[in-house]
């Protein structure tokens, strides 16, 4: 999720001398299967493994009759997971009810729901994990259960570290940045991290209003008749705010302690002295962007704060085109400053994309075509666009850009069929890897899939897909898009529903300090934990060689278990997006 320090290496050669810890099953299941369920006119797919040939049953649970039959489709070898796949597809059951899968002589499912509201809860939970993630503030009972904590990390006095000093604020100023989110599993908070995830959750609101509009996630705000959604962006936004300097619109990369907090809950952490460092060209664009997209977003809900947003935005432009390659290199500052700052770095020096995507919000909420030529400049030169990361945030401005089209003029929007290639291009290529894949999901078919956050990957393709049937309105799209889900809620190689909470086997240790310290028997629900991953970790041997199962539930394996702010939004949207076709 973000690139370790020479401290987490030792840290790393440390663990590798404990004893053995416990491994995730080489096989997982025989049966994989989305353990939440199924909404009712969907695609409906199980992946079994332990057989070669033979049919497969549907019995209801309240009597084990029989409610659908069917023959597994023919095997093929699925590389990621080493495994011959057969697939049953039951899609024509639509009756909304309580079920189980029955292979005979290969098992029997865990139970499964169909209904059109069978993603609620943990569209709810993955959503409300924001709350939790809440730095400066009491999670109370009564809105947090037994996860309830104090406030901690007021932020109401954080210095300036010398990498960040400037005439008007010289190293050692004390300035106030309070509220935001913790990141991950840590304490530290990061502009470029923050603003990739205020995107992501804007836009899952912008695609699937309906949803959100309904959505009581019983946090303080829940009835102050705004989308709590929006309520948990706004209090987030409110600390990137601070992050900019008033003086001269640059914005710091992130807060951050020295170094990372050991396993103590946040408000017994004892070094509680924090810093803002550096600003960067990377931190200020990301900022702009997202800025300028809640002025579009928040005007109507909050119309003074997204008043300022658009200053604030103009305003980190025009820095960071003053200053275009002020990069983060925090090994390099740390040759020249005290202290040494050894948490994530979330470095980022190909920033084109940045200036693009900031541009393609900037002429969406001023319509100055300057900011659409800049866009248009760099749309039309790039040849290859990934799905979106922190890193990589040029297909965000695609998605602005498509998605208000109708609210540009026709002469300014004449080249937006570059734009609209570029990206049904991509989800072509993933609806084609869905078509061909043997585990029939668009998700996990190279190697490449197979990251550090994985999981994230799998969400931001169904985002792109979902994406990709907004304008077309093709079923296809929103079909591949469904089976990223059905990849991350248990139709995986590991047998894991990889959300906290959810699903009969979910991980219960993620790399999250919080879920860790707090002595509560449950991990905070509704967080996305990385997945599986083909990285290599010192401390622990994988039990298998293939990539779609080197995944192990143990928190000090943070390859595989770390959560992020910036990987359950696009989950976010997933659920929402897919569930919003109903």
């Amino acid at each position: 999720m973000k690139n370790k320090n020479v401290i987490m290496g030792l840290f790393c050669f440390f663990l590798f001398l404990l004893p053995s810890l416990t491994f995730a099953q080489e096989g997982g299941e025989d049966i994989y299967i989305n353990q939440l369920g199924f909404l009712p006119n969907v695609e409906k797919i199980a992946s079994i493994h332990a057989v070669d040939e033979g049919d497969f049953l549907i019995r209801r649970t309240a009597n084990n009759q029989i409610a659908f039959s069917g023959q597994l489709e023919k095997a093929a070898y699925w590389k990621s997971s080493g495994e011959k796949i057969l697939i049953a597809d039951f899609s024509k059951l639509q009756e909304e009810g309580e079920y189980y899968l029955e292979v005979p002589g290969g098992g029997k499912s865990s139970k499964f729901t169909i209904s059109k509201d069978c993603f609620k809860n943990v569209l709810q939970a993955t959503s409300k994990a924001y709350y939790y993630w809440r730095s400066a503030f009491p999670i109370t009972k009564e809105f947090g259960g037994e996860w309830n904590r104090p406030l901690a990390h007021p932020d109401t006095v954080v210095f300036i570290h010398p990498s960040a000093a400037s005439k008007k604020r010289p190293a050692g100023t004390a300035i106030s940045a309070p509220g935001g989110w913790y990141d991950a599993g840590d304490y530290n908070k990061y502009v470029v991290n923050s603003g990739i995830t205020c995107y992501s959750l804007m836009s899952a609101y912008d695609f699937s209003k309906q949803s959100f509009n309904s959505l009581n996630l019983n946090i303080p705000e829940s009835n102050d008749y705004i989308p709590d959604i929006l309520n948990e962006v706004y209090y987030n936004l409110k600390w990137m705010m601070s992050m900019q300097d008033p003086h001269d619109g640059g914005v710091y990369h992130k807060l951050t302690t020295a170094n990372f907090a050991g396993e103590h809950m946040p408000h017994k952490v004892k070094n509680r002295k924090r810093y803002v460092v550096q600003k960067t060209t990377a931190a200020t664009l990301n900022f702009a962007a997202v800025m300028a997209m809640s002025h579009r977003v928040l005007k109507k809900d909050y119309p003074k704060f997204a008043d300022q947003c658009l200053l604030a935005a103009e305003k980190a432009w025009a820095w960071a085109g003053r200053y275009p390659v002020t990069f983060y290199e925090q090994e390099e500052l740390n040759k020249k400053y005290d202290p040494d700052i050894n948490t994530g770095a979330y470095d980022n020096k190909k920033i084109k994309d940045e200036f693009a995507w900031a541009a393609s919000e900037l002429f969406l909420s001023t319509k100055n075509n300057e900011y659409l030529h800049h866009a248009m400049n760099y749309y039309k030169t790039i040849h290859h666009i990934a799905v979106p990361s922190w890193g990589n945030t040029a297909m965000l401005g695609i998605y602005s850009l498509l998605n208000n089209r109708e609210s540009i003029p026709l002469s300014d929007r004449k080249e937006f069929h570059i734009l609209n290639r570029k990206l049904l291009k991509m989800a072509d290529a993933l609806v084609d890897s869905y078509l061909k894949s043997p585990n029939r999901t668009a998700f996990g078919n190279q190697e490449a899939h197979f990251k550090w956050g994985s999981n994230a990957i799998a969400a931001n393709q169904g985002m792109l897909l979902l994406q990709a049937w907004r304008l077309t309105g093709k079923q296809m799209y929103y079909d591949a898009a469904y089976s990223n889900l059905d990849y991350i809620l248990g139709r995986n190689a590991t047998g894991y529903c990889f959300v906290t909470g959810f699903g009969h086997q979910n991980p219960k240790y993620p790399h999250h300090r919080i879920s860790t310290a707090d002595g509560v028997k449950e991990p905070v629900p509704g967080l996305l934990v990385g997945g599986a991953s083909n990285m290599k970790l010192p401390a622990f041997q994988f039990p298998s060689k293939y990539s779609a199962k080197r995944y192990q539930d143990e928190y000090k394996c943070y390859l595989t278990n770390e959560v992020a702010i910036n990987w359950n939004a696009p989950l976010v949207f997933l659920i929402s997006g897919l569930s919003n076709n109903f």
